[in-house]
């Protein structure tokens, strides 16, 4: 009799257990939908009455606490399941994270670029079974998040959800989802681009190395090449589709629209103003050393080329990127940013306009340009690419530079000791000595007597100087 009730007494207790532990997938796929209501916090909470020493329910509770944005009692669970020693997992990484925690929280690594801070998670299991993508319908059993500072207060939130088929991340793509998430951030920001984060990348584990990207995805086709700066390049050039405004259609690379490659162009000029960064990793500092001189410069000066010719004919994308580059090189991209807002649509004709509209009104008040690219003459082979961050240094430059018929006043602020002379054309219209080599700034009027773009150009005929700005207003 005692052991038949002893037997009855541990069936009761076990049923106890069952009933008190949550439906594990319904509980999970609540979270991972963003729904955290009481109910959910009550079921957590009644499995750890049970089984206080379940890692995987205190960071659930962490993640339901953190979509509560209850952060002292999401820090209270996370602490516990990391001293009971959990591993990382998809509970770990809810949507919105505080900054002060991504250094310790679920073996997240950082990587800064231009300024931007990255913090990526380990590769985890997708949770509750498996995220299947929205194109073809494969399965994806593992993640990989990323996050980025939210402005104007102490939290990031994801960016990116990188989803891989394989259970492994590839060395060579390790730091991919990274790159991605910072290429999409600091475009989407510099063009005034709305996301919608965050994105989501399908890495799939076979295909031809190609990739696809829509309204809020990237498919990944396969893991070639297998060379980490191809992947920098190819992911800058994917976040470029979703956020640089596309113009086209133009002749002479694979894709006829520009926002892909204008993306991952412009993202490796910024990667530039890393310096000693990226000097650490000497074969990637090697290869973003040779695309921006082989691709980004050679397309400036094959740009300004065309442009004096003062050609009616519609140019090639090599030409139209090469212009893009120029301006925002010289204007930054705030200048390129309005140049696109104020074309009528994505045409050339209409990005003409918007060239036209945006000198207008910034002549106004003063259009100022850094030489910082190469000038119209300059052998590629021989151009020093430090110009791209530190503007030139040579005795003699000539630009292409667009203005406008009318009466102007240029001012041009030098740091040197000689004699410059300053021609737009083939006038003269200014010529000034300098005798101290402390900055200075001096302008000079004069007439434009036809709409265009012509040369303008600077001379030391004695000494030697570097010209720090100019700024044109019209009359």
């Amino acid at each position: 009799m005692a052991r038949l009730t002893a037997t009855w007494l541990t069936l009761i207790l076990a049923s106890m257990t069952v009933l008190s532990s949550p439906d594990v997938s319904k509980v999970i796929k609540q979270l991972v939908n963003g729904i955290a209501d009481e109910g959910v916090i009550s079921e957590l909470k009644s499995a750890l009455q049970v089984d206080s020493s379940a890692t995987s329910w205190w960071a659930w509770l962490g993640y339901v606490h953190s979509l509560r944005q209850e952060w002292e009692e999401a820090e209270k669970a996370y602490l516990r399941a990391s001293q009971l020693e959990a591993k990382p997992s998809f509970a770990w990484f809810p949507p919105t994270l505080p900054i002060s925690w991504l250094p310790k929280h679920g073996n997240i690594s950082a990587m800064t670029i231009n300024g931007l801070t990255i913090w990526q998670s380990p590769l985890v299991f997708y949770e509750p079974l498996f995220a299947t993508d929205p194109k073809h319908g494969d399965r994806f059993h593992h993640i990989v998040f990323t996050y980025g500072p939210k402005k104007q207060n102490q939290l990031a939130e994801q960016l990116v959800q990188w989803m891989v088929q394989s259970s492994e991340l590839p060395s060579h793509i390790s730091d991919a989802p990274s790159l991605f998430a910072a290429a999409l951030q600091l475009l989407s920001e510099r063009f005034g681009t709305k996301l919608k984060f965050p994105l989501k990348a399908w890495l799939f584990a076979k295909g031809n190395g190609s990739a696809f990207s829509f309204a809020g995805h990237t498919l990944f086709y396969g893991t070639i090449p297998n060379d980490r700066w191809a992947w920098w390049l190819k992911v800058a050039h994917e976040a470029g589709h979703h956020a640089v405004p596309a113009f086209g259609e133009f002749d002479g690379l694979h894709e006829p629209y520009s926002g892909g490659f204008l993306g991952e162009r412009l993202f490796a000029v910024w990667l530039w103003n890393l310096g000693q960064g990226m000097q650490s990793n000497g074969e990637m500092h090697r290869k973003l050393s040779e695309y921006l001189r082989w691709i980004v410069s050679a397309e400036i000066v094959r740009a300004q080329q065309w442009l004096l010719q003062n050609s009616k004919a519609k140019p090639t994308m090599q030409v139209f990127l090469g212009l893009c580059l120029y301006l925002e090189r010289l204007g930054g991209c705030e200048l390129l940013r309005d140049v696109m807002a104020n074309s009528n649509g994505d045409s050339w004709n209409d990005f003409q306009t918007g060239i036209e509209r945006t000198f207008a009104k910034q002549l106004q008040n003063g259009l100022k340009i850094r030489l910082r690219a190469p000038d119209a003459n300059t052998p590629v082979s021989t151009f020093d690419i430090s110009a791209l961050i530190d503007g030139l240094k040579l005795p003699a430059i000539q630009l292409a530079w667009w203005l406008p018929k009318g009466e102007f006043r240029c001012a041009v602020v030098v740091k040197g000791n000689g004699v410059l002379q300053v021609r737009w054309g083939d006038n003269e219209i200014a010529e000034w000595e300098f005798k101290s080599s402390e900055t200075q700034t001096l302008s000079h009027t004069f007439s434009n007597l036809n709409s265009g773009w012509q040369r303008l150009r600077f001379w030391w005929l004695k000494g030697e100087g570097e010209i720090l700005s100019v700024t044109f207003w019209q009359r």
